[in-house]
């Protein structure tokens, strides 16, 4: 089994910018998800933004998910209607 000194020496500075890639990837893939369930809210896609920042992120999931929703009055115009 090699040392490790010898598997650094193999790989290099290649895990750095494997991590970075990886974060960055994540990072993207989050802000993408939420921006289409905002979008599919009704409200606009940049808020998938937010969740860049870690707290910030689930304290405007939860005033979404509980205020009011703008499709919501659209629905009801839709029912007084019929």
């Amino acid at each position: 089994m090699p040392a490790m000194l010898d598997m650094a020496a193999l790989f290099g500075r290649q895990a750095d910018w494997i991590s970075q890639l990886i974060a960055c990837i994540a990072i993207g893939y989050t802000v993408c998800v939420f921006g289409v369930v905002f979008g599919k809210m009704g409200r606009s896609p940049y808020w998938g933004l937010v969740f860049t920042l870690p707290l910030a992120g689930t304290i405007m999931l939860w005033t979404f998910g509980l205020g009011r929703w703008p499709q919501e009055a659209g629905n009801k115009d839709m029912e007084s209607g019929l």
